[in-house]
């Protein structure tokens, strides 16, 4: 894995180089600012495999360098881990925002730098494996409008919606909120009813608009709130909210299916793209373990998922559009 570690101390550009060599990451480059990073990134015919960003740099800063990253199609997609000796939550947040992937916390611990680079290095095994099925006409190739380029459980990383990142993400920015000392934020799931039919009626796009507009949905209303938010794959959004008291989800499944009906979504071919989301009661999630992190996840759509099945009996009123004259 080609890695680039970009930091204005020269000492911990050394010992970062250093550490990832002792568990095996040996193809090591450096730069000694943003702008200089930049500049490799847009003038290299290496494309590197993942990026390690010092957050406080003078000049062009980590958060900044990484939001100019992820316009670029060559690493749009690339793990980013943000270095640095800042807890507070502003910080964490902005670095989210901004598509960082994880986060390494100085000073550096050997165990937390291998544990962060291994998984990296597992998204990027992964991604080469899937661009190589779909080039060979693997399993994903799409053979017609109603078949995509992904499955129905793969976790789609969805565009153009403000505080949404990936789903692994999600749980690194979790980790990060512990470590932070952030007591007040719970965690809760979306979950859109019959979604394997969505699926199968849809193509590509349509499918990635039903999702868009949720997404959208639920952004209208927690906004004022703060959060952050990830695609889990099988129609579940995961959501990490920083409203501190844990409420029964009713009325906010309202409010969400509320601001999603007055989108009137529609099919391709004007049918109305008629979608029901399901919400379960938060949870307060417990991080002291990474594992635990992925629990608090599935705990949540497993709620959201319950909460479809008893609701299912409920006639649920019809969305009547009116058509003008």
């Amino acid at each position: 894995m080609k890695i680039l570690a970009v930091d204005d101390d020269p000492y911990i550009l050394e010992i970062l180089a250093m550490m990832a060599a002792r568990v095996g990451f040996t193809d090591f480059s450096t730069a000694l600012s943003g702008e200089i990073a930049l500049d490799m990134l847009n003038k290299s015919d290496v494309v590197f495999d993942c990026l390690l960003l010092d957050i406080n740099m003078p000049g062009m800063d980590g958060i900044e360098l990484c939001k100019l990253v992820r316009t670029m199609p060559a690493y749009s997609k690339t793990p980013v881990i943000m270095l640095t000796a800042m807890a507070e939550k502003n910080y964490i947040d902005r670095a989210f925002q901004a598509g960082a992937t994880d986060y390494a916390n100085k000073p550096f611990d050997i165990v937390e730098l291998s544990a962060r680079l291994g998984m990296a290095e597992e998204v990027v095994t992964a991604r080469q494996e899937a661009a190589a099925a779909i080039s060979t006409g693997g399993t994903h190739s799409p053979a017609s409008a109603n078949q995509h380029a992904f499955d129905i459980s793969d976790e789609v990383l969805i565009e153009g919606v403000k505080d949404m990142i990936e789903y692994a993400a999600l749980g690194n920015y979790l980790t990060q909120l512990s470590r932070a000392g952030l007591v007040s934020s719970q965690v809760f799931a979306v979950k859109i009813g019959q979604i394997e039919a969505i699926y199968a009626r849809s193509s590509t796009e349509e499918f990635i608009y039903a999702l868009t507009e949720v997404a959208d949905a639920i952004g209208d209303v927690m906004r004022s709130i703060g959060y952050m938010m990830a695609y889990a794959g099988n129609g579940a959004f995961v959501v990490i909210s920083n409203k501190a008291t844990l409420e029964p989800s009713v009325s906010l499944e309202i409010e969400i299916q509320d601001s999603l009906d007055e989108k009137n979504s529609e099919y391709d071919n004007s049918d109305p793209l008629d979608i029901e989301i399901f919400i379960g009661n938060p949870i307060r999630p417990n991080t002291s373990k990474a594992q635990r992190i992925r629990r608090t996840f599935d705990r949540v759509i497993a709620r959201a998922e319950n909460r479809a099945l008893k609701k299912r009996s409920e006639p649920r009123p019809v969305n009547i559009r009116l058509v003008g004259g």
